[in-house]
């Protein structure tokens, strides 16, 4: 087995503390060398997707990819690594958001700060979902949840505040003073409906941020995604209906809320939609979600058990890793 390391140096926590983390990588090494092991550090923007199947392709061995940095490292790799059989994907949590991880539960998290956790532990795997032509193990946001998520971003990152804070914030600033819904079209297997809402969140996983589950049906292994429409609010009931969204208690609120789940999923608008797809943004009028079952096998440390799920790892000929 050969040992990746993907650092990227612009993540939250690992910006100033390129050379302490990679001293303390080389450190964990020099007491296991018969271990196998490469540290990239990622350069530009996208740098870790075209690394990491360049790296992959030229070995036969199980390559366990550890991804160093938070949501937007762990997209790139992904769609690096994803439908490649002898890939095998561990989460050191060092981003603003890791939101993956907190699926596990935040009191959780540290069992995947230690890298004998990480290189000694099994694998589970997990679902990812293809949107477009990139692949997103977390969600995606459109239209006003979007637009709140990167608001919340920048306040959070401005005035160094808690994020999760920021995000309901942002959500509830965006609804008081922004009340314009946006058309969107739905084709589901056995469904199709339209309608004018605020936002729209595609998700296989229940939480982004560190303490926001608004997705309590969702789960990272059942074979579905998990679609949410949320209506425009009266400014009356935005407080109280964000509170409850967040928390996963969309269902106090039919009116407003709807949930629905599927394999194969497109969204049209007719005009641009704002997507957020793992925290990376693009801005299409059209985009198509389809679920891969099994596709990513994730390194869980003691404690930590995703069921195994049976799925198909071949990636269809068509993806590129480049484009969305």
């Amino acid at each position: 087995m050969k040992h990746l390391f993907i650092v990227n140096p612009m993540a939250g926590k690992i910006t100033g503390r390129v050379n302490e983390i990679v001293n303390d990588i080389q450190s964990f090494f020099a007491c296991n060398p018969k271990l196998d092991y490469t540290i990239h550090i990622t350069r530009w923007k996208r740098d870790a997707s075209g690394y990491t199947l360049r790296y992959v392709n030229n070995t036969r061995e199980i390559v366990r990819i550890y991804v160093f940095g938070g949501n937007g490292t762990f997209f790139e790799i992904i769609n690096g690594a994803v439908g490649l059989p002898n890939v095998q994907i561990a989460w050191y949590p060092l981003g603003r958001n890791n939101s993956l991880l907190y699926s596990f539960g935040v009191e959780r998290l540290s069992a995947f700060q230690s890298l004998r956790n990480l290189s000694l532990s099994p694998v589970s795997t997990i679902d990812t979902i293809k949107a477009g032509n990139n692949y997103m193990a977390i969600n995606a946001l459109i239209g006003g949840e979007a637009a709140a998520f990167k608001w919340g971003e920048s306040m959070a990152n401005h005035f160094n505040l808690p994020r999760n804070l920021c995000y309901i914030g942002a959500g509830i600033v965006n609804g008081f003073f922004n009340r314009q819904s946006q058309r969107y079209y739905f084709e589901m297997e056995d469904t199709q409906f339209q309608g004018n809402f605020r936002s729209v969140l595609v998700t296989n996983a229940p939480t982004y941020g560190s303490g926001l589950r608004p997705a309590v049906d969702a789960s990272l292994n059942d074979g579905y995604m998990d679609l949410y429409t949320i209506a425009s609010i009266p400014q009356c009931k935005l407080l109280k209906v964000v509170g409850d969204y967040t928390q996963g208690n969309y269902k106090k609120w039919p009116g407003y809320i709807r949930h629905y789940r599927c394999k194969k999923l497109k969204i049209t608008s007719d005009s641009i939609m704002t997507i957020s797809l793992d925290g990376e943004f693009f801005y299409r009028t059209a985009l198509n979600f389809e679920v891969f079952p099994g596709s990513l096998d994730f390194v869980c440390p003691p404690g930590i058990n995703i069921p195994v799920q049976s799925g198909n790892k071949a990636r269809p000929a068509e993806t590129s890793v480049w484009g969305a």
